[in-house]
C-alpha cells in the first residue's frame, strides 16, 4: 500500500503538473497569436508569364492561361525576384511533368529533394484539375535572389500559372518560444501520466481483490450457432424483407449475448473490402458489428452496471488513449478532412472501441476461446477462398514472368501474407502448448490450408521476414529447446526454400535498380521528407496519398503514384500522425510487452499457449511492417486491439481479478 505522506507527496506534484499543462498550453495559444499577427505584416507582389520580369529558355508558349514548355529540347525559365519568399502558381493535374527548382544556385529549400535537386510535382493530389500556390523557397535574406526552373514534361498542359516574392517579418523568436514551451508540455503531460499509473496501482491494489465474475456457464451451443446463421443471412440474402429481419435478429441476439457479438467482430474483420448493401448504402459487417456490440454494451452499462468490470487504467489502456487524442489532433492538419475523418473512424475509434469492451466485459474463459476460436475461423476462411481461387484459376494476381500469386478477398496478395501471418503464429502456439487435446487437433487441421495459402500469396515479408520471425520469437519465448528446434526448423525450411531464390519474383530481391526493392527505397525516402515536413502531428490520417502522388513522390518512381501508407511500421505513424504518433505507437508496444512478457511462465498451458501465440503475433506485426503495411488497414486494427484485449484479459485472469 501507498503511505499516506507518498501519496500526499503524489499528490502535489499531480497538482503543479497540471497546473502547468495549462499555463504552458495557454502561453502557447498567446505565442501562437503572436507570431500569426506578425505574420499578417508580410508584403507578397505576384507576377505572370506575361509581365515581362523573366527569362525564358526553350520553346515555350504564353498565353493568360501562363505558359506552357514544349514537347522538346530545354526548357528553362530564370526569374529575378526580391524578397525572403518565393511561391508558384502552378496548374495540376492528372498527368505526369515535374519542375527542378533552384534559388541562387541552391535547390529550392521548401521543396523535396533528389539527386538532381529540389522538384515540384505537377500531378495534382487528387487527380483532379486545380490552380494553386506553392511555396518553394523560404527564409531567405531579404534582398536580390535568382530562381532558376527547368521544366520536365507537363506540356500542353499550361502548367506555369505565376509567381509571387514575399518579404516575411523575422519570426524566428516565436520558434524558440513556442519550441521551449512545447518542451513543458510534454514534460507536464509525463508528469500527469506518471500520477495516473501511481493513482491506479495504488487504487487497483486495494479493490482488485472480492471481484466475481458474471456466471456464463451452463449456456450451450445453440446460440452461437443461431448468431452465426442470423449474420449470415443478414449479409447474404439478396431480399431486403429477410435481410431486415435477419438484422433485428442479429441485433438481438447481440443484445442479449455481448460473449457472442464480440466473436462475431473478429471473425468479420478481414471481409472489409466486401459491404453489405442496405437501403442504398454500403456497411462492412465489421462495422456495423461493432457498432451492435457497441449498443449493447451501453445498454448493458446503463441497466446492469454489475455486467461490467470497473476498471482502473493500466499503462496499456492509457497508451491506447493516448493514441486516440493523437490520431484526433492530426484530423485538423489534414488537408483532405473527408477520408480522414474515415480513416479515424474505421481504423482508429472503432477497433479502440472492441478493445473497450474486450476490456470492460466480463467474459470469462468460454468466452475468451470462443473470441479467439472465431479468430481463427476468419482466417480459416479467407485461406479457403483463395486456395479455391488458385486451384480454379480465379482472381489471382499474374506477376513476375507469369509468377501467380493468391489474393483471396484482398487487393493484394500482400494483404493475405500480413492477416494470415497474424493468426499463423498462434496457431501452431496451441497446437505445441495448448492443453486441450480437441482443439490442438482442429488448430493442427487448419493450419496447413493458412501456411499454404501464406505460401502462395508469395508475399516477400512474410516468407521472409513475418512468419519466420514470429515462429522464431515464439520458440525464443517458450524457452529451453523450443529455441533450438525453431532456429533448426527455419534452417531446414531456408534449405528448402531455396529453389525459390532462383523465380523472376524472388531472385530479384536485392535488386536497388528495379522491382520491389527499388520501389520501396524510394517510397522511404519521400516518406522521410514527408515527414521532415510535418513532424509534430503528420499529414492526417489517410492523407498519406494525396501528400506523396501530390509532392513528395521521386521522378523516377512515377511508375507506382498511388501508394497510401510508407509501407514501414515507423514511417507509417510518422507521417500520418508525426512524432506524437510515433510516441503513441512506442507506447503501446512498451505497455503491451511490459503486460504479456511475464505470460509466457503462466502455470495454466492453455493460457501459457493463446499468451505465446499472442506474442509472437505481435512480433509478426513488427517484423513484416518493417517492408509492408502494419497497423493502418481495418482487418489488421482490428487484429492489434484484439491482441491488446486479450492479453490484458490474461494478465487479470493471472492477478485473480476474475474467477475464470
Amino acid at each position: 500500500m501507498v503511505s499516506e505522506e507518498t501519496s500526499l507527496r503524489v499528490g502535489k506534484f499531480a497538482s503543479i503538473c497540471l497546473i502547468g499543462l495549462l499555463v504552458s498550453s495557454l502561453l502557447m495559444g498567446v505565442v501562437l497569436a503572436a507570431r500569426q499577427h506578425a505574420l499578417l505584416q508580410t508584403i507578397t507582389t505576384s507576377y505572370t508569364p506575361l509581365s515581362g520580369e523573366a527569362e525564358w529558355e526553350g520553346e515555350w508558349k504564353f498565353s493568360e492561361l501562363g505558359a506552357d514548355p514544349s514537347e522538346t529540347g530545354a526548357n528553362r525559365v530564370v526569374i529575378p525576384f526580391s524578397g525572403t519568399d518565393l511561391a508558384l502558381r502552378v496548374r495540376r493535374g492528372n498527368y505526369r511533368g515535374y519542375f527542378y527548382v533552384s534559388v541562387d544556385s541552391k535547390p529550392a529549400n521548401r521543396l523535396p529533394q533528389e539527386k538532381r535537386g529540389a522538384y515540384l510535382v505537377l500531378t495534382s493530389p487528387d487527380l483532379a484539375p486545380q490552380v494553386v500556390t506553392i511555396p518553394i523557397a523560404s527564409g531567405l535574406d531579404d534582398g536580390p535572389h535568382v530562381a532558376e526552373i527547368v521544366a520536365e514534361r507537363g506540356w500542353d498542359q499550361w502548367p506555369l500559372v505565376g509567381w509571387s516574392a514575399s518579404r516575411t517579418p523575422d519570426t524566428t523568436v516565436y520558434h524558440w518560444a513556442l519550441t521551449g514551451l512545447g518542451a513543458l508540455v510534454v514534460a507536464f503531460l509525463l508528469g500527469v501520466v506518471w500520477w495516473g499509473t501511481m493513482w491506479q496501482r495504488g487504487r487497483g491494489a486495494g479493490e482488485r481483490r472480492g471481484r466475481e465474475a458474471e456466471g456464463q456457464k451452463g449456456r450451450g451451443a445453440r446460440e452461437p450457432f443461431a448468431i452465426l446463421i442470423a449474420a449470415a443471412v443478414f449479409y447474404f440474402s439478396p431480399w431486403l424483407p429477410l435481410t431486415l429481419v435477419a438484422g433485428l435478429a442479429l441485433t438481438v441476439l447481440i443484445l442479449l449475448r455481448l460473449d457472442l457479438g464480440l466473436p462475431l467482430v473478429a471473425a468479420a474483420a478481414p471481409f472489409y473490402l466486401y459491404p453489405r448493401a442496405l437501403l442504398g448504402k454500403e456497411f462492412s459487417m465489421v462495422e456495423i458489428l461493432t457498432l451492435l456490440c457497441a449498443l449493447s454494451w451501453g445498454v448493458r452499462r446503463i441497466l446492469n452496471p454489475k455486467s461490467l468490470i470497473p476498471q482502473f487504467p493500466n499503462s496499456l489502456d492509457l497508451a491506447a488513449l493516448f493514441f486516440v487524442l493523437i490520431a484526433s489532433a492530426s484530423l485538423f492538419v489534414a488537408d483532405y478532412r473527408h477520408v480522414a475523418l474515415r480513416e479515424l473512424r474505421v481504423l482508429i475509434l472503432e477497433p479502440v472501441l472492441f478493445y473497450l469492451m474486450l476490456r470492460t466485459s466480463r467474459l470469462n474463459r468460454q468466452a475468451i476461446w470462443r473470441m479467439v476460436d472465431f479468430f481463427v475461423l476468419g482466417a480459416v476462411i479467407v485461406a479457403l477462398i483463395g486456395l479455391a481461387q488458385y486451384a480454379l484459376g480465379v482472381n489471382i494476381i499474374t506477376a513476375e514472368e507469369g509468377f501467380r500469386r493468391l489474393r483471396s478477398v484482398y487487393g493484394s496478395p500482400n494483404s493475405v501474407g500480413l492477416y494470415l501471418g497474424r493468426v499463423l503464429p498462434l496457431l501452431v502456439a496451441v497446437v505445441l502448448f495448448g492443453a486441450s487435446r480437441g482443439r490442438r487437433i482442429v488448430y493442427g487441421l487448419v493450419t496447413v490450408p493458412l501456411g499454404l495459402a501464406v505460401l502462395l500469396s508469395f508475399s516477400k515479408g512474410a516468407l521472409l521476414l513475418g512468419v519466420p520471425l514470429s515462429l522464431l520469437a515464439l520458440g525464443a519465448l517458450a524457452g529451453g529447446w523450443w529455441l533450438w528446434g525453431s532456429l533448426s526448423a527455419l534452417g531446414a525450411a531456408g534449405v528448402a526454400a531455396i529453389p525459390l531464390l532462383r523465380t523472376p519474383r524472388f531472385g530479384s530481391l536485392f535488386d536497388t535498380q528495379s522491382g520491389t526493392l527499388f520501389f520501396r527505397l524510394h517510397l522511404w525516402r519521400s516518406s522521410w521528407a514527408m515527414f521532415r515536413e510535418h513532424p509534430w502531428l503528420g499529414v492526417g490520417p489517410d492523407n498519406f496519398l494525396y501528400h506523396y502522388r501530390g509532392r513528395y513522390i521521386l521522378p523516377a518512381a512515377w511508375e507506382e503514384p498511388n501508394l497510401s501508407q510508407a509501407h514501414n511500421v515507423l514511417l507509417d505513424y510518422a507521417t500520418r500522425m508525426g512524432i506524437a504518433g510515433l510516441a503513441a505507437g512506442a507506447w503501446l508496444q512498451i505497455a503491451f510487452w511490459r503486460l504479456a512478457l511475464p505470460l509466457r511462465r503462466l502455470t495454466d498451458p492453455d493460457h501459457r499457449a493463446l499468451a505465446l501465440g499472442l506474442m509472437a503475433s505481435m512480433v509478426n506485426f513488427l517484423a513484416h511492417g518493417l517492408v509492408d503495411a502494419s497497423y493502418f488497414l481495418v482487418d489488421l486494427a482490428f487484429a492489434f486491439f484484439l491482441t491488446l484485449g486479450l492479453i490484458q484479459w490474461l494478465a487479470r485472469s493471472e492477478s485473480n481479478e476474475l474467477e475464470i
